[in-house]
């Protein structure tokens, strides 16, 4: 089985494209999929628009929305964080027990973490806790902006440090206009600092909705090598 986990170096990087372009070229291979967001924060139940559905959507396997997102909270905030301010403690066992049964019978499984990968869910538990504990091979989203180089380095430390597979870095376009100058070198600058690891550039989707587009791209784009292995 394919167990990749998708982070990103921050929040709002492009996570759920990505992750939606990885499960619709599985689909489109053949391979039986599920997708999960172990907690999403800043939604609701029922909202079309949530990164949970859209996985959901991606994924188009039967899924129940609570094996999907187990936790969904109001409040935009870290996971730790908005559990505090609704006044609960999240479930870890709710959460494992919900991957168990969306895996069962996949050939993969693609979890998005909500926000970067040590975003913490309690006091004592981060998202690399858990894809740790489901034996997750880490796919890091980046933005390609200024900045990317020093937020990509310091969430694959952080991988490695958890023990973690980095099976790639994207570098996701924010925008469909001219590249910055930055933009333009982020790649070359993380091909040489990560030689171990793969670099591909993901473009701007004007339409991330749309399920034969976003597994086109991940063959275009060269992502679609890496997903070949499946253990």
């Amino acid at each position: 089985m394919l167990r990749l986990g998708v982070t990103g170096t921050d929040t709002g990087v492009g996570k759920t494209v990505v992750a939606s372009a990885v499960l619709a070229l599985l689909r489109k291979r053949g391979f039986r999929v599920a997708a999960m967001k172990p907690v999403e924060t800043g939604a609701e139940r029922g909202d079309p628009e949530s990164d949970a559905v859209r996985l959901g959507r991606a994924a188009g396997a039967r899924l129940t929305p609570e094996d999907i997102c187990p936790v969904m909270l109001a409040d935009r905030l870290a996971p730790m964080a908005a559990a505090a301010r609704a006044g609960i403690e999240i479930d870890l066992a709710a959460i494992d027990h919900a991957f168990e049964r969306l895996s069962a019978g996949r050939d993969a499984v693609v979890i998005e973490s909500d926000g970067g990968l040590l975003a913490p869910i309690s006091a004592r538990t981060a998202f690399d806790d858990l894809f740790r504990h489901w034996r997750l091979d880490a796919l890091i989203v980046a933005a390609n902006r200024l900045g990317a180089i020093n937020h990509t380095m310091l969430t694959v430390e952080a991988a490695r440090s958890a023990g973690l597979r980095v099976r790639a870095v994207v570098l996701n376009a924010m925008h469909g206009g001219p590249p910055s100058l930055a933009e333009e070198t982020n790649e070359a600058t993380l091909r040489a600092l990560l030689a171990d690891v793969a670099i591909v550039s993901f473009p701007w989707m004007s339409d991330p909705r749309d399920a034969a587009a976003l597994a086109d791209t991940v063959d275009d784009c060269g992502l679609s090598a890496l997903l070949d292995v499946i253990d």
